[in-house]
């Protein structure tokens, strides 16, 4: 097998209207659609009692799926994944306010500046572990 590139990466979440909107509206992703959740859709997978939904979202060139929890887990992201995360890109220019913006939703964690660049690490809503990366200019 050869792979050519990634399809989507998918971040699971507790509660994806929740999610949808720390993703589109504090992260600036474009929201496309919402899919599942329906039991007479012969792909459908019953886990628990529930079908699944889940939204699909655009970053820049990429897609991002949120996929709600069959029951929500309410877990310490640090603790229990270490330091797995999803990293996401941003513009030099947007480290201060996404600092700022970080910092009054609660959501920082620690920043660390390198020699490529500078990096917020956040959680979302969810509690997910997240890299935001502001590659330095050339």
């Amino acid at each position: 097998m050869k792979l050519k590139k990634v399809y989507h990466m998918g971040i699971p979440v507790d509660d994806i209207d929740r999610a949808r909107e720390f993703y589109t509206k504090v992260l600036g992703m474009q929201f496309l659609s919402r899919v599942g959740g329906n039991p007479n859709n012969p792909e459908a997978l019953e886990i628990h009692g529930k079908i699944p939904r889940l939204d699909r979202l655009k970053c820049g060139d990429d897609d991002i799926v949120l996929f709600e929890r069959p029951r929500p887990l309410r877990k310490d992201a640090i603790d229990q994944d270490g330091i797995a995360h999803q990293a996401f890109d941003m513009d030099w220019e947007d480290y201060d306010d996404a600092l700022k913006t970080a910092k009054e939703l609660g959501k920082f964690h620690r920043a660390v500046e390198r020699s490529t660049g500078k990096t917020i690490y956040m959680f979302d809503s969810e509690g997910n572990y997240l890299e935001l990366h502001f590659p330095a200019p050339r």
